[in-house]
């Protein structure tokens, strides 16, 4: 964590309320001055589970590293200070693993909410993305630093999230870096349904400078790429499509025309056939169609009403109830989070 105040509360109550109890919290502190620490003194106290560590602040690689090296299980999950966990992540990725032993690592899918736990549109995959090498390359589908739980010896065995892209202005896909290293090694496994909240900021890495978390992206592909030279180049040409594609609303909502077009060239005329591999097709297809969207209801001036995050269903219950504003009304079947389908 680091300058996260405001949100790092509820982060510990969600891995406070999963329902595997058997585990400790390991809070990286990366050099905060806010307010975080008063924030957060009566949940350390109460609660012997949970230790602290401060640093120099070193950047997310670092951090994440230094919980690795601290940490006592063999199976480590990082979350972000901002992010939430439904009850169930930890105990379904663990047991998704003690199924798998050879997966480095298991994660499910995330979906997404603003600042003030209000859900954000979402729609979970009609049916499991693949997701060996080639499946995570055409789409990552396990999206976020907080998505996963990892063997803590095969991160070791990786070396870590790389700490030298900070110092190479490339920041911001040390997460996708290590998934892809340890996608290469064997098959990481899937827990079909979206048990991670993950908070989408103004300031976060994505929204707040898509242009450098492009360029951080394109440099893993390249590293990726020299490392192993027998993985299929057309591989890499999805990649690279794929990535555009994502990025491609958060500079439209930026307003950044001029960055805009030559990343379509790059990704559509450097790649004409994008479109006959279906992975990267549904990509396009749902990123185009949520810029469209956002720009029709700018354009009608309309709001969409979003339920807060508290009184959404999963599955039968409302996991996030303890996030309810004080001032909120008793929760209601505002909305439902499932697989379409199921």
């Amino acid at each position: 964590m680091y300058q996260s105040a405001w949100s790092i509360e509820r982060t510990i109550k969600s891995v406070l309320n999963q329902r595997y109890a058997d585990f400790e919290v390991i809070i990286v502190d990366d050099g905060s001055t806010d307010e975080l620490h008063q924030r957060i003194e009566h949940l350390v106290a109460s609660d012997r589970r949970i230790r602290m560590v401060r640093q120099h602040n070193q950047g997310l690689a670092a951090a994440r590293n230094r919980g690795f090296r601290e940490a006592c299980a063999a199976l480590v999950a990082p979350i972000d200070a901002d992010d939430l966990w439904h009850p169930d992540f930890l105990g379904s990725c663990s047991q998704a693993l003690e199924a798998e032993p050879a997966a480095p690592f298991a994660y499910a899918y995330s979906f997404r909410i603003d600042e003030d736990d209000y859900l954000l549109p979402f729609a979970p995959p009609s049916s499991p993305p693949r997701h060996d090498l080639a499946g995570l390359l055409r789409f990552n589908s396990v999206g976020n630093g907080s998505a996963a739980i990892f063997r803590k010896e095969a991160v070791v065995a990786a070396g870590g999230y790389d700490d030298t892209m900070r110092e190479r202005g490339i920041h911001g896909a040390e997460d996708y870096k290590l998934i892809l290293q340890l996608a290469r090694v064997a098959t990481p496994v899937l827990v079909d349904r979206p048990l991670v909240a993950y908070r989408r900021v103004m300031a976060g890495m994505s929204l707040g400078d898509p242009g450098r978390q492009l360029r951080a992206c394109l440099a893993v592909l390249d590293e990726l790429r020299a490392e192993d030279p027998e993985i299929p180049h057309s591989l890499f040409r999805d990649a690279r499509t794929s990535l555009i594609t994502w990025l491609l609303p958060y500079f439209v909502r930026r307003g950044e025309v001029r960055q805009t077009i030559p990343l379509v060239v790059r990704s559509y005329a450097a790649h004409p056939l994008w479109f006959l591999n279906g992975t990267v097709r549904r990509n396009h297809v749902a990123a185009v169609t949520g810029v469209v969207r956002a720009v029709l209801n700018r354009l009608r001036n309309k709001s969409v009403q979003r339920p807060h995050l508290s009184q959404v269903w999963f599955a039968g219950e409302q996991p996030f109830s303890f996030l309810l504003p004080s001032n909120a009304p008793q929760p209601q079947r505002l909305g439902a989070i499932s697989r379409p389908g199921a």
